[in-house]
């Protein structure tokens, strides 16, 4: 049994990402995961795993390297959450200050603006952003965010601060009232942000309102706006400022006992009582309305007198009640056997608030355990709950990984075939995690067991149903499996049928399937008799038309059935002739069907229709390029609305030297995924001129790298005197290779060259390698990474020395070795842009 625990517990991960990204946020102080949370900085997958791994190893100096690269992602949220990280490296702001100009995403450019904030050097480019036009929000949503990260930066700057003031309707409410605060902070601004009081935009008064909360001369303008004012919105934000004089609780307690005052007012006055003003509480706990009976149970938390009253709260018939009532109770450690049960309440709030309350009773730490994979916010509250727990962190560091369901499966099947640990399999049937029990399920399917097999004739249709599946193949299991294809459930015939795939003689049984009202157990039918001859016509016939059902399973599993018999062919192509099947079934024609059997005009029609899906434009440029006639009507969709189709169209072009000059075109597009492409198509020219492809010449100088070059050939903070040392030619190589990695993680970018004449370097001062594009001409994030690569090469050439002193420069350039000139440079200096970005190592005295 313990080996089987071992084998689920070692290749448990995460089964979404939000499992991941919840993982990330609790163990970013976790010594063991640090390393691991490097890993997924540079490369984790999806990006919201990559986004929180950047910021959760921002504070760690040695993540620097692996911030500046994120900066350089194709993903705009990547670039933004790596800047967020480098907001303390005086090094970052040149690509900020770059990205503030150029980078497309709205959300790149606010984090570049929160990163510039405060330094006076680049208050001239925030200046230049703010008074630019930006997009509207349905262009881009992070539009707003960008022009509160401006006014964030700017709004103590005296010429900007009247176009703020202009601006401020506009703002978004958050920004607002940061610039509210920021004005009153300023004497000479406070006649401005007390006339607001009486602004005609309710929110606006409300923002006034809390801004001035430390004004004396507006006390009795706010006793005013209290009782008063038309808005509840600006009442709540007048009586949450209110002093605690003899008038303002007068005011309070005559608002909070008129029961026609709206609940947002007597929240915030009950978010607003001191001790000795409990009665005013309790007397709310049992009020019509939920939210004041949930906040009235917050503010009694240390009450002892309402113990009992919130205690009865758990089994209120609102879910935020007792929610509340559970959070309120959190130290009352005597009670905590009575908020056990709500860790299984039926809504997620209100077992979060159980999980947060819990987190320190020993009895419910395995409790807490199953709870770490359920979604936000659930998952996210058991793990902050286990951090502390030496015992689960092992468990929760799986969570840094994705599920290894296959090696888990496979590990499985091995302890199931093993007589002294098949009951250790066998016990994981009962797993709280259904997708363990599956697992142990199909393990015990695959090595016969009877554990398993008695599960066909289960109570519960999900028991039958992985059973059947689980046995498949299993001579012991077959009459078993025929009496499932008349099961009451229809996903127990539907599994059924699949675990019968193949059995001839059970084929007449399954073949009755086919006149099933369920669609996917006709759909699990044409699957198990794909290869049954006696059944090919009567499912190829359930082409003949289409289905009512969009999406029918039936005729998704009868096209794939037919494809590769050449006698059916002509149905998949009066499929994609038609034109009136359902998306998914016309798609998979279109990806089944053989280049010599698709009709060319209804492609042709597909390509040119923009307002077809992508999913069926895609498969039909493919089978357009592959047919060989139609390859220029292909080409003409490089200017395709559809970034998708764009991208498609450049990754049929493949190695054709012709393709350059078309992707080259394709450099500056709008879409990071055509950019990509195109820079693709690019590094797969073939090295011209004088050069030598630098993967090559890095691999004779003995770098081992493996192609990745954020490890340094030296330790950072030493130095290292390059003449005479052994290093030398693997340090000059590590230079070079960094100077030209791309933005795929550190590998060296295929297209780099370096001068065939400047090897070996030890006969030449001057080293290019040459990237063979114009920098005009470079996807967007090519702006960024030749400075990105030079500051992270400039960090290693400043712990060196040399007598000839050296230069390494990164050429972006389409011209030949000879026709190029780098500047001149003193040692120790660098210098960018735009065509020539090097560095030059410091002379030895």
């Amino acid at each position: 049994m313990f080996d089987a625990m071992i084998a689920v517990w070692e290749t448990s991960g995460w089964a979404d990402a939000e499992v991941g990204v919840a993982a990330i946020h609790v163990l970013r102080d976790d010594w063991a995961s640090q390393e691991r949370l490097r890993e997924l900085a540079l490369a984790g997958e999806p990006v919201a795993i990559r986004e929180a791994a950047l910021l959760a190893v921002a504070l760690a100096p040695s993540s620097l390297p692996v911030l500046r690269q994120g900066v350089t992602a194709a993903q705009r949220e990547v670039r933004a959450a790596a800047l967020a990280g480098l907001r303390a490296d005086p090094l970052a702001r040149p690509i900020a200050a770059h990205l503030l100009a150029s980078d497309p995403s709205c959300g790149v450019r606010a984090a570049a603006a929160a990163l510039l904030a405060g330094d006076p050097r680049y208050t001239p480019d925030l200046r230049r952003a703010f008074e630019a036009p930006l997009p509207s929000p349905g262009v881009d949503p992070d539009a707003p965010q960008l022009e509160g990260a401006l006014v964030r930066a700017l709004v103590r700057e005296p010429t900007v601060t009247e176009q703020v003031k202009g601006r401020l309707a506009a703002l978004a409410s958050d920004v607002r009232e940061f610039v509210l605060e920021d004005l009153w902070a300023c004497p000479e601004q406070r006649p401005y942000v007390r006339a607001l009081l009486a602004h005609e935009i309710a929110l606006v008064r409300a923002l006034a309102a809390r801004a001035l909360r430390r004004d004396p001369e507006v006390a009795s303008a706010l006793l005013g706006l209290a009782t008063g004012d038309p808005s509840p919105l600006v009442r709540a934000a007048a009586v949450s400022v209110l002093g605690f004089d003899a008038a303002a609780g007068r005011v309070r307690e005559g608002r909070l006992a008129d029961a026609s005052e709206h609940t947002f007012v007597r929240v915030a006055i009950v978010e607003m009582l001191r001790a000795g003003e409990e009665e005013m509480a309790r007397a709310l706990l049992s009020d019509p309305s939920p939210t004041l009976r949930g906040v009235a149970a917050s503010a009694l938390r240390n009450d002892a007198a309402s113990v009992a009253a919130r205690r009865g709260l758990l089994d209120d018939a609102d879910p935020f009640v007792r929610a509340r009532a559970v959070s309120s109770l959190a130290r009352q450690e005597a009670l905590f056997d009575s908020i056990m049960p709500r860790l299984g309440d039926p809504d997620p709030h209100v077992r979060r608030a159980a999980i947060e309350v819990l987190g320190r009773y020993p009895p419910a730490i395995p409790l807490l355990r199953r709870h770490i994979d359920a979604p936000p916010p659930v998952g996210p509250a058991a793990m902050r709950a286990l951090r502390d727990d030496p015992e689960s962190l092992p468990l929760l560091r799986t969570r840094l990984r994705p599920a290894r369901r296959a090696e888990r499966r496979r590990r499985l099947c091995d302890l199931a075939r093993d007589p002294s640990s098949v009951a250790g399999v066998r016990a994981l049937l009962d797993d709280p995690d259904v997708l363990v029990r599956a697992d142990a399920a199909s393990a015990l399917g695959d090595a016969g067991d009877e554990a398993i097999v008695g599960r066909l004739d289960d109570p519960d249709p999900w028991w039958r149903a992985v059973a059947a599946r689980a046995v498949a193949g299993a001579a012991e299991a077959r009459e078993a499996l025929l009496r499932r294809l008349g099961d009451g459930d229809g996903a127990v015939r539907a599994a059924a049928a699949e675990a019968l795939s193949g059995d001839e003689a059970a084929a007449p049984r399954v073949r009755e399937l086919l006149d099933e009202p369920s669609a996917a157990v006709r759909a699990a039918a044409i699957t198990a008799l794909a290869r049954d001859a006696g059944a090919v016509e009567r499912i190829a016939a359930m082409l003949d038309e289409p289905s009512d059902m969009d999406g029918d399973p039936a005729q998704l599993a009868a096209a794939r059935a037919i494809a590769g018999r050449p006698e059916h062919a002509g149905r998949l192509r009066a499929i994609v002739e038609r034109g009136d099947y359902a998306a998914e079934v016309t798609r998979a024609a279109l990806e089944l069907l053989a280049p010599a059997d698709a009709p060319a005009e209804p492609l042709l029609g597909m390509l040119d229709d923009v307002q077809e899906l992508d999913a069926l434009r895609i498969p039909a440029a493919r089978l357009l390029w592959a047919h060989g006639q139609h390859r220029g009507a292909v080409i003409a969709r490089m200017d395709d609305p559809s970034p998708a189709l764009r991208a498609a169209v450049l990754e049929l072009l493949g190695d054709d030297a012709s393709a350059v000059d078309l992707a080259r075109a394709r450099l500056r597009d709008s879409d990071a995924r055509v950019r990509a492409g195109a820079a693709a198509a690019l590094r797969r020219r073939a090295p011209t001129d004088r050069g030598v492809a630098l993967v090559d010449l890095v691999e004779e100088m003995g770098l081992a790298t493996g192609g990745r070059l954020h490890d340094a050939p030296i330790p950072a903070r030493s130095e290292l005197r390059l003449d005479g040392d052994p290093r030398k030619d693997v340090v000059l190589a590590w230079l070079c290779a960094r100077l030209a990695s791309d933005e795929r993680g550190g590998a060296i970018a295929a297209s780099a060259e370096v001068a065939r004449s400047e090897v070996p370097w030890r006969d030449k001062d001057v080293y290019l390698v040459r990237l063979p594009f114009d920098q005009e001409e470079a996807p967007v994030a090519a702006g960024v990474i030749p400075m990105h690569n030079l500051i992270e090469t400039s960090a290693m050439a400043r712990q060196l020395t040399a007598e000839r002193s050296p230069s390494i420069w990164l050429v972006c350039a389409d011209v030949a070795f000879s026709d190029l000139a780098p500047p001149e440079l003193d040692p120790g200096a660098a210098a960018w842009g735009p065509t020539y970005f090097g560095v030059r190592i410091g002379r030895s005295r």
